[in-house]
């Protein structure tokens, strides 16, 4: 009987040792695994904040730079409305008929009453025709912006034309067109006396013509 109690004692030993081996092999493992370098990179990698987030891994709110539209319109691209035109400034707009010349004035210039008045504006020119009830009229054509210069003035000039003095500070009159030519200063107009069928060709222009053509230089 004896050895086979001490047979039942070694088992028992033995089991014993074997539990306690599991126990402390399962303790390394788990000890282990904690301090696992691989899992540390893992949890790195997915708790690290972006370098392009603010705080808390939120998206970053600084606003851009400008792009190259919005530079130019800052710094006043015509393209983007920042700038004015550097053509230059518009033609101012021409005065209004009554402005130019009177009803009473335009009535001394053609002999007769005036009926009716039209108005017209063209490219940089106020067109004013003061008609008397035969179809006998009165044409001012007042130039604006550039057609008002000097240097169309004399651009405009033709071979026959012919100086005529006393009015503004350079007139001339041109036969084949029936107008007296003014340049007054910032004012440019050209005047003339017509009926419906034309106008005969004269080597001068009329002294009823010539007066409407100082009062309209006094007004403009």
């Amino acid at each position: 009987m004896a050895p086979r109690s001490r047979r039942g004692r070694a088992s028992a030993l033995l089991l014993l040792a074997g539990l306690l081996l599991v126990a402390v092999l399962g303790l390394a493992w788990f000890v282990v695994a904690g301090d696992d370098p691989a899992d540390q990179v893992v949890g790195a990698s997915a708790t690290t904040a972006d370098p392009a987030a603010g705080p808390g891994g939120a998206a970053a709110t600084t606003a851009p730079g400008p792009t190259t539209a919005e530079g130019a319109e800052a710094t006043g691209d015509p393209a983007a409305g920042g700038a004015t035109d550097a053509s230059g400034p518009p033609a101012p707009p021409a005065p209004a008929c009554q402005q130019v010349i009177s009803s009473g004035e335009a009535a001394a210039a053609l002999g007769a009453a005036v009926a009716r008045t039209e108005s017209r504006d063209g490219f940089l020119v106020r067109s004013c025709t003061f008609w008397t009830s035969n179809d006998r009229y009165l044409l001012v054509q007042v130039s604006r912006g550039v057609a008002a210069s000097r240097d169309q003035y004399e651009l405009s000039r033709l071979p026959a034309d012919k100086p005529v003095s006393g009015i503004g500070q350079a007139a001339r009159w041109t036969r084949d067109t029936g107008l007296l030519d003014v340049f007054d200063g910032a004012a440019r107009f050209q005047v003339g006396l017509f009926t419906a069928a034309g106008a005969p060709a004269a080597a001068e222009p009329p002294p009823r013509l010539e007066a409407a053509a100082r009062a309209i230089a006094a007004r403009l």
